[in-house]
């Protein structure tokens, strides 16, 4: 690939990871607010595991990306 598109790859990448940082924040604010009400927290929790999970597989993708330019 050339420069440009890997460029652009790196800038979906920042915009998907800013997205999936958001939503680990989010969810651990939902999960404090649950906790505070005295709700049962245990789905929040599995669905902010699952959001962190795909925020590290964010984080590698862009990695890779990184390392593809850098050996261009």
């Amino acid at each position: 690939m050339d420069r440009s598109t890997e460029k652009e790859r790196i800038a979906e990448a920042d915009l998907l990871i800013g997205d999936a940082e958001r939503a680990v924040a989010h969810q651990m604010t939902e999960i404090e607010r649950l906790r505070v009400e005295g709700h049962d927290t245990t789905k929040a929790e599995e669905l902010v595991r699952a959001f962190r999970r795909t925020l590290e597989t964010l984080q590698e993708d862009r990695q890779r990306i990184l390392k593809s330019i850098a050996f261009d």
